[in-house]
């Protein structure tokens, strides 16, 4: 114990003052403890997912955030708190979480992005050609009638044949099949036509053939504070010491 507190005490009408600076630092290291805590955690939450996630670029991990307890001299012990965890713009993070179901925000079916989408990798971006909110905006190829191209529609075979090559040269997006009333999405990479026939390739850009998905829980917050607060004492003990040394000073 300092020389000051000693003085102070030794005279019993500074009590109240005594009791009520005591008070004061105790709040003062609760706070500063909590928020030690959050930052702690956030530190480790984010290892986690660089750990446990494909992390296909920087965004998730920014999310994850904390709000730390503002400085205050008169407030409750109990009202004492910091908040970690994900922000609204990741919303996704709750369920990688707890485990849960996965539905479209609009429509009947999740568009899941393919590896083309991706450029080339599971573990890269969708290129932002590739997005969802651009490919809305970017025309597909309607059903050909007998106006067009009127040579080619003497068979089903020869229909697919017609849009490809329609959709190959002008750009545009290929639907085909019919899940829950959204087409898969392809694109026409190449068309060839010669003496030997027709061959055009198609990549697929977007799947829309599922309702739902369930996610398994893979917890990255709870193992991150359960961690931290296995350091609580340490911690207080710590900012405790720090508000003594510069009441001596």
């Amino acid at each position: 114990m300092s020389e000051s507190v000693k003085m102070v005490i030794s005279d019993p009408s500074k009590f109240g003052l005594v009791a009520t600076q005591a008070k004061l630092d105790l709040i003062q290291g609760a706070i500063a403890t909590v928020n030690v805590m959050a930052g702690r955690g956030r530190k480790e939450a984010v290892a986690n997912v660089q750990r446990s996630f494909i992390n296909r670029n920087t965004y998730t991990v920014r999310q994850i955030q904390f709000t730390p307890m503002p400085e205050s001299k008169y407030i409750k012990i109990s009202a004492i708190r910091s908040f970690l965890g994900a922000t609204e713009k990741a919303p996704y993070m709750q369920r990688q979480e707890e485990g849960g179901k996965h539905t479209p925000s609009k429509g009947q079916t999740l568009a899941i992005p393919t590896d083309y989408a991706r450029g080339g990798s599971v573990r890269r971006p969708v290129a932002a050609s590739m997005r969802v909110s651009k490919l809305n905006k970017r025309r597909r190829v309607r059903s050909p009638t007998n106006r067009d191209y009127a040579f080619w529609f003497r068979s089903e075979k020869a229909r697919k044949v017609a849009r490809a090559y329609i959709a190959f040269k002008k750009n545009l997006l290929l639907p085909i099949g019919n899940t829950g009333g959204q087409r898969n999405l392809f694109v026409v990479t190449k068309f060839v036509k010669n003496r030997k026939g027709i061959a055009f390739m198609l990549k697929q850009v977007y799947k829309f053939d599922k309702q739902e998905t369930t996610t398994k829980p893979e917890p990255w917050l709870l193992p991150a504070s359960e961690k931290v607060a296995r350091q609580v004492q340490a911690i207080f003990n710590a900012q405790m010491a720090k508000i003594e040394k510069k009441s001596v000073k």
